[in-house]
C-alpha cells in the first residue's frame, strides 16, 4: 500500500487529534454549582463564583483530576446528580435521605450558621415552640437540620430564592425566614436598602455542608476520592485557610452565640 502524501498525512493527523481531544473533553466530568447562593457558589459576570467553588477547584487541582463545573439551581442540580447525569453537586447539608441516595466525602467544604431572621421589632427566639403556627419562608430544596425539618407545627412557605423570602418578611406575608448567616449578609450588601428591615433571633443550626457525589454517575467514586486526597492536601498546605481568608469567613461565627436550637433539642432528648 503506497503512503498517502504529507499533506494528506498531516491532516489526517490533524483530525485525529481533533478527535482525541473531543473525546477527552466529552469524558470530562461535570460537577453541578449552585448558581444563586453567593457568596459559596452563585453565577455571576458570566463564570461560577464564590469561596465554595474556589475551594472544589482547588481540591481537584491538587490531586490533578480535572473537572469542569456547570451551574443550576440547587433542587435541579441535585436531582442531575441523583440520577447520574452530574457526578456531583454542591453545597448540600446532609441529612438521612441525602445520605441514602448519594455518596459522602470525608471532607467537608464548610460550615456556617443557620439562623430565623424576623423583622426588627421582633422578639429573640429560644425554641421552636416559640413560633408554633407562624409562617416561616424556606427556600426550595434546602435542608436545615432534623430538629427544624421535622418540626410539624410551623407553615413553611416555600421559595426559590432566600431574597424572595425577605421580600415577603418585608411585606408581612411570612412572619419569619430561614436562612444561612453569609448568604443573607451577601443578599443585604446587594439590597442595601433592606438593611436594619431584619434581625437574627436564633441560631437554628450549624451545618457541615459538602460536595455530594453520585450513586449512579461511572467516574463518582474515584472523583470522590480524589477529592478527599486534594482536600487534605490543601487543608495541610494553607490553601484552604486563603480561601476562606479571602472571602472574609474564616470563622464563619454569629454575632449569636450559645448552642444552637438544634443543639438544645438534642441535649433535651437525651436527658433522662
Amino acid at each position: 500500500m503506497a503512503c498517502p502524501p504529507p499533506r494528506i498525512a498531516v491532516l489526517l493527523a490533524q483530525l485525529l487529534s481533533l478527535l482525541w481531544g473531543g473525546a477527552a473533553l466529552a469524558d470530562l466530568p461535570r460537577i453541578g454549582a449552585e448558581d444563586d447562593w453567593y457568596p459559596y457558589t452563585a453565577w455571576r459576570n458570566e463564570r461560577i463564583e464564590g469561596m465554595s467553588a474556589d475551594i472544589v477547584r482547588a481540591a481537584f487541582a491538587a490531586s490533578e483530576s480535572p473537572i469542569e463545573l456547570a451551574p443550576y439551581p440547587y433542587s435541579r442540580c441535585m436531582e442531575l446528580t441523583r440520577s447520574g447525569s452530574l457526578a456531583a453537586c454542591f453545597n448540600t447539608t446532609p441529612d438521612s435521605s441525602i445520605r441514602a441516595e448519594f455518596l459522602l466525602p470525608q471532607e467537608m467544604l464548610f460550615s456556617d450558621d443557620i439562623l430565623l431572621w424576623g423583622r426588627n421589632n421582633a422578639d429573640m427566639v429560644d425554641d421552636l415552640d416559640a413560633i408554633r403556627g407562624k409562617r416561616v419562608a424556606v427556600t426550595i430544596g434546602y435542608t436545615y437540620g432534623e430538629y427544624f425539618d421535622s418540626y410539624a407545627d410551623i407553615r413553611r412557605i416555600p421559595v426559590r430564592r432566600d431574597i424572595n423570602g425577605f421580600l415577603m418578611l418585608q411585606r408581612d406575608r411570612v412572619d419569619y425566614v430561614i436562612a444561612f448567616r453569609g448568604t443573607t449578609e451577601a443578599l443585604l450588601r446587594d439590597n442595601p436598602e433592606l438593611v436594619g428591615e431584619f434581625k437574627a433571633l436564633a441560631r437554628v443550626h450549624r451545618p457541615r455542608l459538602y460536595l455530594s457525589f453520585s450513586r449512579h454517575h461511572p467516574q463518582a467514586a474515584a472523583l470522590l476520592q480524589d477529592f478527599d486526597t486534594g482536600m487534605r492536601q490543601i487543608r495541610q498546605d494553607g490553601t484552604y485557610q486563603r480561601i476562606l481568608a479571602n472571602w472574609q469567613l474564616t470563622d464563619g461565627q454569629s454575632p449569636l452565640q450559645g448552642s444552637t436550637l438544634q443543639e438544645r433539642h438534642n441535649n433535651k432528648m437525651e436527658s433522662p
